[in-house]
């Protein structure tokens, strides 16, 4: 009967050997894809719902208020005005002014207007026909504020700041999609290695119930099945330990997800992350990178915080022109045309011109201009640090993606080699597996090849996350990530 069961047994062995030798490749990459949390939705959320993007988004709000502001002084502006005075039953005076003022670009402003006054005791230059006087006039600058005013300086101003603003909303939005993509990939990562536990578990509990089946049939030791049964519960620590790290990822994901009412959100128990690259064969692995001087070049075209010091020293050149204006004389000169019927400039005649009119000259000029030119010494000055920042900032980014694109390079190098090793290590196991089915190796030695190659394959997971991470360390550097 022994003799009957013996080779029986030898074949269940080896079937189950088969199964826990190659289950972790037939399980590989089974998930429910319509339970994927992909790094696109996972971002689109972030930008649409997280307060720090809402917030980054009030700041361009904020700075087209600021336009709208410094646009309203250029705003038409009414005035009328009424003053009667009556005393003992008589009237002392009435007086009615009004008045549309329309301000101009170049300083200029036209103006329209009616003025009525009656009474006993009226100034006589004061007097004006029985049915008061219209007139039409203008101002204009001549010398200062003819250029460049405050008014048209504001609002250019105005104008500049909605840019930078949006461009400081674009470094407030890429650093937060980058803190959220280093969550999101180490979230890949724990579970990643979470199904490379949950696979060896299986492994080892296959091999653990075939080990102690064939003690009991007498084709194994006993030592065997303490060997196999540690080989289990070491798998089970594991896999709990990797279970802990998932859920801390998770819990840290869930920081960036929020509802459309503005609640934070626990991210369910049956979402998972893609599967990043379990073959390791992505094209960015083998695709050359860009070279290094074509991707520097971009830092200074595009980059936001380079584009928020342009702004600024465009704001400064500005300022500069405005400046310039408090080095000339004040020279405004005023002209009213004056008639008692509105219907007269629509059909004027000579008269109006040479005998209904009002002018005006005003100057004035400082002695000596000291204000005028500490203020422009001071842009000056202003100007010349700026552009110092500027270029510390751009030499600071330039290093920042040096950094990274050599770690990216040997990431790459790395990854290539040790995707070698591993693969040799597995191979390892597997000649290992096979010497114990002929009988000519033991347990112990298998399970030290199994672990050997498991944990080339977490160090493998953890090697391309690290990859992935770089790539967006890069784009967070260049401020693409938006």
């Amino acid at each position: 009967m022994k003799k009957f069961l013996q080779p029986t047994t030898q074949d269940a062995f080896r079937l189950l050997l088969c199964c826990w030798l190659f289950l972790p490749f037939a399980l590989k990459g089974q998930t429910d894809s319509t339970k994927i949390l992909s790094p696109e939705m996972y971002l689109s959320i972030i930008k649409k719902y997280h307060p720090l993007a809402k917030q980054a988004d009030l700041l361009s709000e904020q700075a087209k208020a600021d336009l709208r502001i410094a646009r309203g002084g250029f705003d038409p502006i009414l005035h009328a005005d009424y003053d009667r005075k009556e005393f003992s039953g008589k009237n002392y005076y009435s007086f009615f002014n009004s008045e549309l003022k329309i301000p101009a670009w170049y300083g200029i402003e036209v103006k329209t207007g009616y003025d009525y006054y009656y009474g006993i005791n009226i100034n006589p230059e004061n007097n004006l026909p029985d049915n008061g006087m219209y007139f039409l006039g203008i101002s204009v600058p001549l010398l200062k504020s003819m250029l460049m005013d405050k008014k048209r300086a504001a609002l250019m101003d105005a104008k500049l700041f909605v840019k930078a603003t949006e461009q400081e909303r674009l470094l407030l939005l890429n650093e937060l999609l980058f803190d959220a993509l280093q969550t999101y990939y180490n979230w890949c990562e724990a579970e990643q290695i979470k199904t490379i536990y949950q696979n060896a578990l299986r492994v080892a509990e296959i091999r653990y119930k075939a080990t102690v089946r064939a003690f009991q049939l007498g084709d194994r030791p006993a030592i065997d099945t303490t060997e196999a049964l540690a080989q289990f519960q070491q798998r089970q620590f594991q896999l709990n330990e990797a279970n802990l790290s998932v859920q801390k990822s998770k819990f840290l994901l869930s920081n960036f997800l929020w509802t459309e009412n503005g609640d934070s959100y626990l991210l369910p128990a049956d979402i998972r992350p893609i599967e990043v690259d379990s073959q390791y064969t992505h094209p960015s692995l083998t695709a050359p990178l860009e070279s290094i001087e074509q991707i520097s070049a971009l830092i200074s075209q595009q980059h936001p915080s380079m584009s928020m010091y342009d702004i600024k020293l465009q704001q400064l050149a500005l300022e500069r022109r405005l400046k310039k204006e408090d080095l000339k004389p004040t020279l405004n000169v005023n002209y009213n045309l004056l008639s008692p019927g509105f219907f007269s400039y629509i059909s004027p005649d000579n008269r109006i011109f040479s005998n209904y009119y009002k002018i005006g000259v005003n100057f004035s000029m400082p002695l000596t201009f000291a204000q005028g030119r500490a203020e422009l010494s001071k842009n000056t000055i202003k100007t010349k640090s700026v552009q110092a920042d500027r270029v510390l900032k751009q030499r600071e980014l330039e290093t920042k993606l040096m950094t990274v694109y050599a770690e990216m390079v040997q990431l790459k190098e790395q990854i290539a080699l040790f995707r070698a090793t591993y693969g040799n290590y597995l191979q390892l196991y597997k000649g290992e597996a096979r010497r114990l089915e002929l009988g000519e190796s033991n347990l112990f030695l298998v399970n030290t090849r199994e672990n050997t190659a498991i944990t080339s394959e977490q160090k493998l997971t953890e090697l391309y996350i690290k990859y992935v991470v770089t790539e967006a360390k890069m784009k967070w550097i260049m401020a693409t990530l938006f």
